[in-house]
């Protein structure tokens, strides 16, 4: 599992390493613009503090050199489990069903026992710097199966996977919003940075959120919280 996870995150590095050495970045345009009006609804796990300090502390690192790329800050640092729906402007049709995807996500939560996510270095595409994610057994890759299947038996799926199918664990952490002031030198830092451990992630419950695409705190609203190992009807209760 690690050993495919890993050969994942290369495949993204060495296709992003040189276009990023040559400045070749794909900005957001959304993103600098502000005000993302699309909406979707994701299940997330949190870092704790001290990841999330971890986290932070390799965006200085890179802000050093670039200070002027979109950095997420801490309070929106998080790994997603499985996108319910993809952020869309065109949202109003699936929140009308939260009550259904409420319903599916505790029937597939019921019985996961915690899990962890160790972090070691980063990768990187044209558009954005990701933490490294390793889970230690397949919990996360079971709970995802469980997800899928509990939303297809309600009608859920139309849009599930919609611009890939999630197997790894990783956590965005920068996006490029204009391009690189110090091309070579930001690919020099990011490859410094590739192995290095990070921290990692215990993941003892679970948030349902409506979401922008970026899942910015300030428009982000849970919609529902799931502590792990716990029976249907307990998770039912902490909504």
């Amino acid at each position: 599992m690690a050993h495919e996870l890993q050969q994942r995150y290369d495949t993204m590095w060495h296709e992003a390493a040189p276009a990023l050495a040559r400045g070749d970045v794909a900005c957001d345009a959304q993103l600098a613009a502000g005000n993302d009006p699309r909406r979707g609804l994701t299940l997330i796990a949190r870092p704790g503090p001290g990841l999330a300090s971890s986290f932070d502390a390799m965006l200085d690192t890179l802000a050093a050199i670039d200070p002027h790329q979109y950095r997420h800050p801490v309070a929106d640092m998080h790994v997603t489990v499985l996108s319910l729906f993809t952020a869309t402007v065109d949202y109003g049709p699936e929140l009308a069903r939260a009550d259904q995807y409420r319903a599916a996500v505790a029937e597939a939560v019921r019985g996961t026992p915690p899990f962890t996510i160790d972090f070691i270095g980063v990768t990187a595409s044209r558009g954005a710097v990701v933490a490294q994610g390793f889970p230690r057994d397949d919990t996360l890759a079971l709970l995802r199966e469980r997800l899928r299947g509990e939303l297809h038996a309600r009608g859920l799926d139309g849009s599930l996977d919609g611009r890939y199918k999630l197997v790894t664990a990783h956590s965005t952490l920068l996006r490029f919003v204009r391009p690189l002031a110090e091309p070579a030198r930001f690919t020099q830092a990011l490859e410094s940075l590739r192995t290095g451990a990070l921290g990692s992630m215990h993941v003892a419950a679970l948030e349902l959120v409506q979401n922008d695409w970026y899942m910015s705190s300030a428009t982000l609203q849970r919609l529902g919280s799931y502590p792990l190992g716990l029976s249907a009807s307990s998770l039912w209760s902490t909504q």
